[in-house]
């Protein structure tokens, strides 16, 4: 993972536009951007270099740094793989999921990761990007009803579907899921996906009941 130093950001807007513009670089697969903190974390291929990155931020108006000196969890891992490997259990499939499993992943570990249901977590599957979809949705009914051009533009009722809305919002939904996380799962061999619900059965297992009802799969030794 590559983190930057973003300076010139104003607002949380700015931090969207930022991570857009990250992921659409060929090779980065997610990008974690905080305005209050004017930090992005990167997690990219190997062949992404820092000048694309940066070539990128510059390209909006902001300033872009490497930051060097601060990842204070590495040292830990590559301890840890010094070892017979580091195996990584992460339950859960949400944002912080997917980057500690790309971390880790990047520091030599293998990982298995558990989701009991949906891939994704809250964000693409029932909070921000579903809800956005609605609300941007109901802004166009608002302008064909009502806008600032109504003296040369004939306003009219829009005919609503709500059927038709809420299958368009799931098909962009599960367009997103699967960019942002399944298929970014699915192309990693380091990792694996279990849909199942995990329970601790000591400080170093774990226990996985499967959803598909094949009873009980152990994870000897997970960190």
């Amino acid at each position: 993972m590559t983190e930057i130093t973003v300076n010139g950001m104003t607002c949380t807007s700015c931090a969207t536009h930022v991570k857009d513009a990250l992921e659409k670089i060929p090779g980065v697969n997610a990008a974690v951007v905080s305005y209050p903190e004017s930090r992005a974390q990167v997690m990219a291929d190997t062949a992404v270099s820092h000048n694309q990155l940066l070539a990128a931020i510059a390209a909006l108006g902001y300033q872009g740094s490497i930051r060097v000196g601060d990842f204070k969890d590495e040292p830990k891992i590559r301890d840890a793989l010094e070892g017979a490997g580091l195996h990584i259990a992460i339950i859960g499939s949400g944002g912080a999921a997917m980057a500690a499993a790309l971390k880790a992943v990047e520091q030599g570990a293998t990982v298995t990761l558990i989701e009991r249901g949906t891939i994704g977590g809250t964000c693409v599957n029932i909070g921000c990007v579903p809800s956005k979809i609605m609300i941007r949705a109901a802004h166009i009914a608002h302008l064909r009803r009502e806008s600032p051009f109504d003296g040369g533009i004939a306003a009219t009722v829009p005919a609503i579907d709500r059927s038709k809305l809420l299958a368009q919002q799931q098909a962009r939904v599960d367009e997103l899921r699967h960019a942002k996380y399944e298929g970014i799962l699915d192309g990693n061999p380091a990792i694996t996906v279990l849909h199942g619900e995990a329970r601790f059965k000591d400080d170093q297992s774990l226990v996985v009941r499967l959803n598909e009802g094949f009873g009980e799969q152990w994870n000897q030794k997970p960190t």
